[in-house]
């Protein structure tokens, strides 16, 4: 049995408010003495309707008691009528009108709808929020792709691959040189993710002397990194993984690709 199916049938609800048939309220007692999740929400149903009625509770009239009494039928003879009525110079005798479940009932059941309203429009916010954050990340990866697009059929642009050396031979860069204004970036498609407190540093080869021509951005995955300019005749381009912040010569055991120009 679907116990969360059972609870969200409305039956607890009829049965707090007493307008259950015999056999269903003999169900639910027994439900509820089986499956603890139901017992803990008939608590919390009929804590709520004796809330409710606290705070609602008014005295009626001596008028308005009167026009019930006329108005309500009563099983069995007459006399039934007159007992009560005996019965009610010794104790008080409250009466709870039908009108007056009927009101609580509603209440409860718009409270309970208002509620289900509020966190269905909660979490339709919060889709809505997420749709659109993914698009935005989608428009920008676009962009993005654009310029690389741009990028591979500039005439201009010399594209150096750099391939993965003996420490990582499944990495792979690809460098963009452009010929006239000498301005380098990157595109790097394979490179594993630096360890804490190292980054990637990239290098040019001139006159056989490496020469630094940046650091490569930690979050590299994805994006155009613009790098140094280069100056004199380069013959390579190189990356190693130094100490974060850069280091002044190529550590050579840690270096991840290389390509020739």
């Amino acid at each position: 049995m679907n116990i969360k199916d059972y609870i969200a049938s409305g039956i607890l609800e009829e049965y707090v408010m007493g307008v259950t048939s015999e056999q269903e309220t003999q169900e639910v007692k027994c439900m509820s003495h089986i499956y603890p999740e139901i017992k803990a929400e008939l608590l919390k149903l009929e804590d709520a309707l004796g809330q409710y009625a606290r705070l609602y509770e008014r005295k009626p009239s001596t008028t308005l008691k009167d026009k019930i009494f006329a108005q309500m039928e009563f099983k069995g003879h007459e006399e039934s009528k007159e007992s009560v009525e005996e019965e009610s110079t010794a104790s008080v005798v409250k009466v709870v009108p039908l009108w007056s479940k009927i009101s609580i009932a509603a209440a409860i059941l718009l409270g309970i709808y208002a509620g289900s309203l509020y966190y269905d429009n909660q979490q339709t916010k919060a889709d809505m929020n997420a749709l659109s954050a993914r698009m935005t990340e989608m428009d920008k990866q676009n962009a993005v792709n654009q310029d690389f697009l741009a990028m591979y059929k500039n005439a201009d642009m010399k594209i150096v691959k750099l391939s993965g050396k003996e420490i990582s031979p499944e990495s792979s860069v690809d460098v963009f040189w452009n010929q006239k204004s000498q301005e380098v970036a990157l595109n790097v498609l394979n490179l594993p993710k630096p360890e804490s407190g190292k980054q990637y540093q990239l290098w040019t080869i001139v006159d056989g002397v490496p020469v630094d021509m940046g650091m490569i951005d930690k979050d590299f995955q994805g994006k155009i990194l613009k790098m140094k300019a280069t100056a004199g005749k380069v013959i390579a381009f190189a990356i190693t993984l130094e100490k974060e912040g850069g280091s002044p010569s190529p550590t050579l055991e840690k270096m991840y690709v290389m390509g020739l120009v």
